[in-house]
C-alpha cells in the first residue's frame, strides 16, 4: 500500500494557524506552503485568511498543567489505567475517537512527554482514563506517581480513516485489537455506539493478559483468545469477514500487526472502509520535530503527527 496526506487534523480549530503557518510549511494551505496560488480542498474559514488576521503569528501553543490523579490502578504487573481530573473544557474536546495527550512525571523535564490514548471521557466528573503499560524509561517514571501528572493536549490524530469512523451510522463494525490498542479503540467504540452501530470484536490481550473492552461495554466478543500474529489468527479475522457483512474494520495494533491483518482486508476492501492506529514516533506533536515523518509514493514527507493519511494500492 502506498500512503497520502489527507490534511491537517488542526485545521480550523483553536490551535491554527500553528509554527508550519510561520515556516511556510502549513499542512494544507497552498500560500501559506509559499505558492502564489490557493489550491487546497479545506471548507473552513481560510486559514491563509486567519494567518494575516492575526499579523502573520501563529495561535497559542497547547499549555502545559498539572492535573490531579484521581484513581490509579495496577492491572497486572505493566499496566495502569490512570483516572485524571481535568478542566470541562478539556474533557469536551478529548472526546473525539483518535484523541491523545502528552503526559509526564512532574519530577523530570518535557523530554520525558509520552503521548499517550484516550481510552475513556467522563464530562459529566471532568474525568479521563488512560491506559499506560510500563516497558522503558519514561514509562518508569510513572510507576511512582501518586498525586498529579503533568499534561498536554488536546491531540486528535491517533487514528488513521477519522472520517470514515464518524461517517458510519446504523452499520455493522469489526474492531480487531490488541494489548494496549485497546484503550484507543474503546473511545471509538463509544463513539460508534452512539451512532447506533452494531459491534463485533476480537482481541488479542498481548502480553497485557487483559481484556479492558469487555470492562466498559456489552459488545459480541467474537474471540478474546486469539493469537493475531500467528496465521490461525488471520485465519479467524478472513473467517469473520467472510461471514459477515462488515462496513467497517477497525484495526489496533502493532505497524507490523496491521501490514499482516491488512493483506487480510485487501481482499474485502471494495466493500468496507478501513480505521487503525497511528503509530508512528510521536515526539512533539506539532510537526516540527520531523519523528513522525513518513513518506508518499513520490518521497514527500508527511507529518503522521498532524496528517491524516489515506492508504492505497
Amino acid at each position: 500500500m502506498t500512503l497520502e496526506g489527507n490534511g491537517c487534523i488542526d485545521a480550523g480549530s483553536e490551535y491554527c494557524p500553528c509554527y508550519l503557518a510561520e515556516l511556510n510549511s502549513c499542512i494544507t494551505c497552498a500560500r501559506l506552503q509559499g505558492k502564489d496560488y490557493c489550491d487546497c480542498n479545506w471548507c473552513g474559514v481560510c486559514i491563509y485568511q486567519n494567518y494575516h488576521f492575526l499579523n502573520l503569528k501563529k495561535r497559542e501553543l497547547r499549555q502545559y498543567q498539572e492535573v490531579k490523579i484521581v484513581n490509579k490502578e495496577w492491572l497486572g504487573e505493566k499496566l495502569i489505567i490512570f483516572s485524571l481530573e481535568v478542566p470541562k473544557g478539556l474533557a469536551r474536546q478529548l472526546k473525539q475517537p483518535g484523541s491523545y495527550i502528552f503526559i509526564r512525571n512532574k519530577k523530570y523535564e518535557k523530554f520525558f512527554d509520552i503521548p499517550i490514548s484516550i481510552m475513556w471521557v467522563d464530562e459529566g466528573s471532568s474525568q479521563i482514563k488512560i491506559a499506560v503499560e510500563i516497558h522503558g524509561v519514561k514509562t518508569k517514571a510513572l510507576e511512582e506517581v501518586d498525586d498529579s501528572l503533568m499534561i498536554r493536549g488536546p491531540y486528535w490524530n491517533g487514528l488513521f480513516g477519522i472520517q470514515d469512523l464518524k461517517a458510519s451510522k446504523k452499520e455493522r463494525v469489526l474492531v480487531v485489537a490488541r494489548g494496549i490498542a485497546q484503550a484507543p479503540a474503546i473511545l471509538a467504540i463509544k463513539y460508534l455506539m452512539s451512532k447506533e452501530n452494531e459491534i463485533d470484536v476480537m482481541i488479542d490481550k498481548g502480553t497485557s493478559a487483559v481484556n479492558l473492552i469487555k470492562e466498559f461495554f456489552d459488545v459480541n466478543i467474537l474471540d478474546e483468545n486469539v493469537s493475531l500474529y500467528s496465521d490461525e489468527g488471520k485465519a479467524k479475522l478472513a473467517n469473520a469477514l467472510t461471514n459477515n457483512k462488515y462496513d467497517l474494520l477497525f484495526i489496533g495494533g502493532s505497524d507490523y500487526l496491521q501490514d499482516k491483518l491488512k493483506g487480510v482486508y485487501t481482499k474485502f476492501k471494495d466493500r468496507m472502509r478501513l480505521v487503525s492506529t497511528n503509530n508512528n514516533e510521536i515526539c512533539c506533536g506539532e510537526g516540527i520535530c520531523g519523528s513522525c515523518t513518513v513518506y508518499d509514493l513520490n518521497g514527500i514527507p508527511i507529518r503522521s503527527c498532524k496528517t491524516q493519511i489515506t492508504q492505497k494500492d
